[in-house]
């Protein structure tokens, strides 16, 4: 028996194997589409632990002549993560339409939305927020530093931020141009220049534009880049520090990041006290005069009832010297003669401190608690015997500390003197 063919029914079977290759391709881009977009820690072969690197850059660090539409690619010696990528890339000086930052595989794109401006040293940051695919993150920042110009800025500054409480996060350091213009609000934004500090709490800033700036170190507490209000700070002894090809070293110590508003005393100007009602009162004191004081209650008192104690003063201070130190006095031999310098000791988990005069770099300290604790010197400028933090706005300088290494033992009934202590950097 012949069978026939029906043309209708091979038509059907080929469509029907065509859509079914047409769903598997789809599928097989599908999947290679979307491990691309999600990347993952790569499986297999010898653990991963080491940070990227970066390989290449363009312009290459300390590049000069670089065109003003220059876009600026960094290539890394393994692929690297780009949900964190694009927050660590950082440009300094900060250009006002600011950048955009592309990523793919082992590779970062910078692309300025505005031309870059002449005669300008650039700097490029890669936070340490950059790491590979396995999480391994850099554990220095990437600096890259090129000129629009025929040579770099030359402007160096060194320094070391000082806390008095041990820090929980490193600081950065921003640095912003002081001109005639400033206005406090500039600490809040964008610094001009920023790098971070070590652990020291030391920093380096090196081909910077020579100038005036004002200068704060902060806790980058919510990660945005810039002084928040609620930021532990730091500041220096003077306002603005000018910058110079001769390297400088300074301190930042302790300051107040919120700031104090003028009151405006404008309206209370304007008011005039309407004393009328109070002229027009008349004081009765006819209840005032008709009250006597009854003291027959204190007649019945029997005074009996109130027992004398014996005086235990002496015994308590007997028992008392088991816990004091009797006298704790020395001296640093690197300090010059200062009226307003002072001594604390902190005794240990405490916050309160014992102040005493510095008298040509000693001090002494009459029956403290016997405790180990942290030994500083102060510049008490204001002369309330404690260390004053500064204030950003309205400018207020911080005051100088140093706190000498180590912790320092007070005994219990040990007259210690002639202690030798480091008192300088």
């Amino acid at each position: 028996m012949r069978q026939s063919y029906n043309i209708n029914q091979g038509k059907a079977r080929l469509m029907k194997t065509k859509f079914i290759g047409a769903i598997i391709v789809a599928a097989f881009l599908a999947a290679l589409m979307f491990s691309c977009a999600n990347q993952s820690a790569p499986g297999g072969g010898p653990i991963d632990t080491e940070p990227p690197e970066m390989a290449a850059s363009s312009p290459e660090d300390g590049q000069v002549n670089v065109d003003l539409r220059a876009r600026i690619n960094i290539t890394f010696s393994e692929w690297i993560n780009l949900a964190n990528a694009r927050r660590a890339v950082a440009v300094y000086p900060r250009l006002p339409q600011g950048i955009t930052v592309r990523t793919a595989r082992n590779r970062i794109t910078i692309i300025p939305n505005e031309p870059l401006k002449e005669n300008t040293t650039y700097h490029i940051v890669i936070g340490t927020a950059l790491s590979d695919l396995r999480g391994n993150a850099i554990t220095q920042p990437i600096n890259i530093i090129f000129s629009t110009g025929a040579e770099l800025d030359s402007g160096r500054l060194y320094g070391r931020v000082v806390p008095l409480e041990r820090l929980t996060a490193l600081p950065r350091v921003g640095l912003y141009f002081e001109d005639e213009e400033w206005e406090n609000a500039r600490y809040f934004a964008a610094p001009d220049y920023m790098t971070h500090t070590d652990s020291a709490g030391a920093f380096t800033f090196s081909h910077l534009r020579e100038g005036r700036y004002r200068i704060v170190a902060f806790v980058d507490q919510y990660r945005i880049g810039r002084l928040h209000m609620r930021d532990t700070c730091f500041t220096s002894l003077e306002k603005t520090i000018t910058v110079t090809r001769e390297a400088q070293t300074i301190r930042l110590y302790p300051a107040l990041s919120d700031t104090v508003v003028a009151v405006d005393t404008s309206v209370v100007d304007t008011l005039e006290a309407d004393v009328s009602i109070v002229d027009t009162l008349e004081t009765d004191v006819s209840i005032t005069d008709t009250l006597e004081i009854d003291t027959s209650i204190i007649d019945t008192l029997k005074l009996d009832t109130l027992e004398l104690k014996p005086d235990t003063s002496d015994l308590d201070t007997l028992n008392q010297n088991d816990n004091i130190c009797p006298l704790l006095s020395g001296r640093a031999a690197c300090l010059e003669p200062n009226d307003r310098r002072k001594w604390m000791f902190r005794p240990q988990n405490q916050t309160e401190g014992f102040v005493v005069p510095d008298s040509a770099g000693t001090f002494t300290f009459v029956n403290i608690p016997a405790s180990k604790g942290t030994l500083l010197w102060f510049i008490d400028n204001d002369g309330d015997d404690q260390i004053t933090f500064g204030r950003l706005a309205p400018w207020r300088p911080p005051e100088q500390f140093f706190i000498v290494p180590g912790m320092i033992e007070a005994k219990a009934r040990w007259e210690i003197v002639d202690l030798e202590v480091e008192g300088c950097e």
